[in-house]
């Protein structure tokens, strides 16, 4: 009797806990631009930035503000594969055709003729000092401000699909089918196959 009464006290508290809880589901019938998101971020003002397929939306509680290549033909392209919101309140996506930066007025977008090592992008990261760096297929790049810079290093074949800092400022770079590849500023290192870190 008395474990039965503890069991029906545990799940009234349970349910009770879960009554309190609100999840709500938007779709294209909310507003949403397509059902299929790829990617989402939040700004510095707490708005939404949502990544599809068909383009980019922010949203700021209310309104859904949508960002399309017909609209903004300074976008790489509508097909939305990664987001980054910058803490300077910057917005990049990444496509395959290049990256794009949003500044809250107009969007420019960075390909392999102006700063990336590929046009296909697969990672974007923010380093302490504020750099932006731009993972692709073919190697990285980061962005300071005003130029871009090439790690002249080989990465794996596979591409680049995270760019991850440590407390120290050290960079981790994730590649599909390569392992990391750790870099401390001055020196990459590698992983073999077995897992071992070898310089």
């Amino acid at each position: 009797m008395k474990k039965t009464l503890i069991f029906l006290l545990a799940v009234f508290f349970y349910m009770f806990e879960l009554c309190g809880q609100m999840i709500t589901n938007y779709t294209t019938n909310d507003g949403l631009l397509e059902d299929f998101v790829a990617c989402i971020e939040v700004d510095i003002n707490d708005n939404i930035w949502v990544g599809t397929s068909s383009g980019a939306q922010m949203y700021d509680g209310v309104n859904w503000i949508t960002y399309k290549t017909d609209n903004y033909p300074g976008m790489a392209d509508d097909n939305i594969k990664i987001l980054h919101t910058a803490l300077n309140g910057d917005i990049w996506i990444g496509t395959n055709y290049g990256a794009s930066k949003f500044d809250g007025v107009s969007w420019i977008t960075f390909n392999n003729t102006n700063g990336l090592p590929n046009n296909q992008v697969k990672s974007i990261a923010e380093g302490p000092n504020g750099n932006i760096w731009i993972g692709t297929s073919q190697g990285a790049s980061y962005f300071d401000g005003s130029t871009w810079n090439n790690l002249s290093y080989s990465f794996h074949w596979s591409g680049i699909t995270s760019i991850a800092f440590d407390s120290q400022g050290d960079m981790w770079f994730g590649t599909p089918a390569g392992g990391i590849t750790y870099f401390d500023g001055n020196y990459f290192t590698d992983t073999l196959s077995q897992g071992i870190l070898s310089q």
